[in-house]
């Protein structure tokens, strides 16, 4: 199994209240976070080496060009759109209740 498929199928897992495995709850909120930016950027790399690399092989240009290419005002906004999604599933880590916090 890749490292990157075992952190997809820690996370399709990891679902629900969980009980404290480190003794500081900050901690174990900033490692989730961490690992979720982890698996956005994982995932996202994927796909956007494999978009790139197809899109430059149709058109036959260098991936650079594709890189450099500017883009109008509605895709800007679904650019923004999908950023603001990333941003609150990464950050969801920070209203999840898990066990008894640290007091």
């Amino acid at each position: 199994m890749k490292p990157a498929d075992a952190i997809v199928e820690l996370s399709s897992l990891a679902r629900g209240t969980r009980p404290a495995s480190l003794d500081n709850s900050e901690t174990e909120t900033v490692l989730r976070i961490a690992m979720a930016m982890l698996l956005e950027l994982s995932v996202a790399n994927d796909r956007i080496d494999r978009l790139e690399r197809e899109v430059a092989s149709l058109r036959g240009v260098a991936v650079d060009t594709l890189k450099s290419a500017s883009l109008d005002g509605a895709a800007m906004a679904e650019r923004q759109a999908a950023t603001d999604g990333l941003m609150a599933r990464v950050l969801a880590g920070l209203t999840r209740q898990d066990g008894p916090r640290d007091e």
